[in-house]
């Protein structure tokens, strides 16, 4: 059975309460929550106080982290050191990390092991980032040397994965096969757009994904989390609770 996951960032203290009392209702099963830097002093005791499972997501090129680059080495440790503070604060079973952008992935899978935490999910990446850099990770030749020189586990983004099949013209059905057989503990869903340079998250039926084709493969996989990464476009989470009871359907009904 899929355990079915809200993303939020670290600073989203707005979410928190009905978060709380969707969670009660049993709306969705646990929180991946995005690390944003410098976030740990004023709100780890808020997401504390709501009891709900967590899987964190460690911060990314966005916020300055690029594990692919030798000179953010120092950087790259004093942002995981607070990561780190999370994951034990809010007892995170998983850390889902990206590997980088640009730089060479021989220095992502250095820093990844340098920062020696068995609880690390490799993520793939789209071939570009919206900034239009060359992300390491992408394709599966990558991801799998990263995941055997770290012996870490992955996680399987959906529309990165239709991303880079698009890119290097690859069956769609097929690359998610692929990336399947390394066994993620984690995936990220939402819809997307073909024909863009970068990975585009979309609420469920706003793109062009055919969820129908890969339906039997993850279901199969056996994959037991799945986190929403779809835009909360309303205030509150009427979009999550509306993608969300779309995945259910998609997921639990033929």
């Amino acid at each position: 059975m899929i355990q079915y996951g809200l993303k939020l960032w670290s600073n989203n203290e707005k979410y928190v309460k009905e978060a709380a009392q969707l969670y009660a209702e049993g709306v969705y099963d646990y929180i991946e929550l995005y690390i944003v830097p410098e976030t740990y002093q004023r709100y780890i005791k808020i997401w504390q106080s709501v009891s709900i499972p967590f899987i964190l997501h460690c911060t990314h090129s966005i916020h300055g982290f690029n594990l692919a680059i030798k000179e953010k080495l120092d950087s790259n440790l004093s942002i995981f050191s607070e990561v780190k503070n999370f994951a034990e604060g809010l007892n995170a079973g998983y850390i889902v990390v990206h590997p980088g952008v640009e730089g060479a992935v021989s220095e992502s899978i250095r820093q990844i092991i340098l920062l020696g935490d068995r609880r690390l999910l490799v993520e793939n990446k789209p071939y570009f980032s919206m900034y239009g850099d060359r992300c390491r990770g992408a394709t599966i030749e990558e991801l799998r040397e990263i995941m055997k020189a770290c012996d870490s586990g992955s996680c399987l983004d959906i529309s990165h994965a239709l991303n880079v099949s698009w890119n290097l013209k690859k069956d769609h059905a097929a690359y998610i096969r692929e990336l399947l057989s390394l066994s993620p503990k984690l995936i990220h869903i939402s819809d997307g757009i073909f024909m863009r340079n970068h990975e585009s998250h979309l609420s469920i039926g706003e793109g062009e994904f055919d969820f129908s084709s890969i339906r039997e493969l993850i279901l199969n996989s056996g994959v037991q989390k799945m986190t929403l990464e779809t835009p909360k476009k309303n205030e509150g989470l009427s979009d999550f609770i509306r993608d969300l009871t779309k995945v259910r359907q998609i997921f639990h009904h033929a």
